[in-house]
Parts: structure tokens; sequence; C-alpha cells
């Protein structure tokens, strides 16, 4: 079933498979920045509209195309392009198209967009003409500032739970990075010696996004750690791990069914992770009985 243009408005073409995708087109159809008629998912365009598309690049980013001249735009230029014309040009989005702002949403933006498999992986596995043509490089432009991150956000934990108990703060951050680090190191060399291609590539990259993920709800007992009592604050990182850890078991089920390898996997991440954690905990103690 193919959905026919009209000549009144123009398309934002996006990709129908991506769960993140469709996630935010419908956001910016409730704030009012496109409308219905103006959103149509690659699966509906008429086929001149998609070929149009398709040349444009819509397996990477989203499309905006003027039915009238046929032109194309693609990612954040089309989405300032479309916002612009239907809120007439409003300041915002002229601060945007700033030659500096516009290259800095832009590589956001792709940024996003070539990696929405990993950030949002589909419930079932799409081999397609629509699939990112994420290379090496433009995995690394996600996973290294969210490994960064990630580390960053783990370490103020851990050392604002050591400061609140009345340790060194330095050493509460290096025991969460060992902690927290450790199994994922042990996982990613097993992916880099036992899984080939892309495969290998896309997993590595959904253990960094995970970790991302984990160390969100870690961060906020974190920040809290520093003014609350030590048992308080204590008792708030350890549910703040446990909620964490469920959260981290679901995203890794769904994403290594994503990635299709075996359900060992999980299990492997499971135990990785858990042994880290006991590692670290132990050692926690010992050097707290020393001191």
């Amino acid at each position: 079933m193919t959905t026919e243009v009209t000549q009144r408005h123009m398309i934002l073409a996006y990709d129908g498979d991506c769960p993140m995708c469709i996630a935010t087109v419908a956001w910016l159809q409730r704030a009012g920045l496109v409308t219905p008629e103006q959103a149509v998912s690659n699966h509906e365009l008429s086929p001149d509209d998609l070929a149009a598309a398709q040349a444009a690049g819509i397996r990477n980013q989203l499309v905006v195309l003027d039915p009238n001249t046929r032109a194309t735009r693609t990612g954040a230029d089309g989405l300032l392009w479309l916002v612009g014309e239907n809120r007439g040009n409003p300041r915002w989005v002229r601060c945007f198209s700033l030659p500096v702002m516009r290259q800095l949403v832009r590589i956001v933006y792709e940024a996003v967009s070539y990696n929405r498999r990993i950030l949002s992986p589909p419930r079932h596995q799409i081999r397609c003409e629509c699939e990112p043509q994420a290379t090496i490089a433009r995995r690394l432009t996600l996973v290294g500032p969210l490994a960064a991150l990630s580390a960053l956000f783990v370490a103020l934990c851990g050392a604002a739970v050591f400061h609140g108990q009345g340790y060194d703060a330095r050493l509460g951050a290096v025991l969460a990075l060992s902690a927290t680090g450790a199994g994922w190191i042990v996982l990613a060399a097993a992916a880099l010696l036992m899984l080939r291609g892309e495969q290998r590539i896309d997993y590595l990259a959904h253990l960094v996004v995970t970790a991302f993920a984990g160390a969100l709800v870690l961060l906020p007992a974190g920040i809290a750690a520093w003014w609350l009592p030590p048992l308080v604050s204590s008792a708030l990182a350890g549910v703040s791990l446990l909620v964490a850890c469920a959260i981290l078991f679901r995203m890794q089920r769904r994403r290594i069914a994503a990635v299709g390898v075996s359900p060992h996997w999980l299990w492997a991440w499971a135990g990785t992770v858990a042994a880290g954690f006991v590692g670290a905990s132990l050692l926690g103690i010992g050097l707290g009985l020393l001191n």
C-alpha cells in the first residue's frame, strides 16, 4: 500500500523499521513541528518518491522531499528546512542554521542516525536496502563518546560513595571502574576473538550503549551521595545498582537477539559483570580493613 503525496506540502521520509525513528517522528508531530500528512515512512512512499528518497540516501538519514520542485535535503539540514518552512523560520531555527551550529547539529545527528540500529534495535532482524551504511569510523563517532562518558559517570559515582563513607574518593573511583570495567573488557576481548565482521563490531557497540545506560542509572545516586548521610547514600547506591543490573539484563537480551549471537552471550555477560563486582567489593572491603 502506498501513500500518494499531494503538491501542497513537503514530505518527511523516514525509516519505518526503526523504533527510535518512529518515536522521534511522533514527537515532532506532537510538538507541532511536522504535520501528520508530511510524515511518511519508507514503506508508504509512492514509487517515484521512494526512488527519490533512496537516491538522496534515506538508508542513512531521513529525507525531506519537496514534491513541487523534487528537491531533497537529508538529515539535520532537511529537518531545519522542513521545520523552518512549517513554522515561518523562527529564531531558534535560524540559530541552528548558522554555519558552526549547523555543523555541530549535523555531527550529532549523523552519529545517531548511522547508528540507529545500535541505539534502538528493531524487534526482529532487518537486512534490507534501508540498513544504515555504518562503517567502523561511523560506529566510533557513537561508541567513543559514550564509552568515555560511561567511565566518567561510573568513576564519579564510586568517588562520591567512598567520599560519603569517609574513604579516599580516588580509591572509590578506581574500584568502581574496576568493578564495572572488568566484565565488559573480558566480553569485548571474547567478541574480538570469536565473532567476525559486522557481527563483532555491532556486538561491541551494543556493549558500550548498554554500559552507558547503566552509568546513567547510577549517576543520580552518585551525585546525591556527596550530600546524603553515609547509610542513606550506601542504600541508595545499592538500590541503583540493582535497578541498573535489571535494566541492563533486559537490554542485553534484546540486543543479543538483534545481533544474532547465541543466548550464551547473555549469561556470559551476567557472569562476568557479577564477577567484576564481587572482586572489586572484596578488594574494597580488604582495603577498608587495612585503613
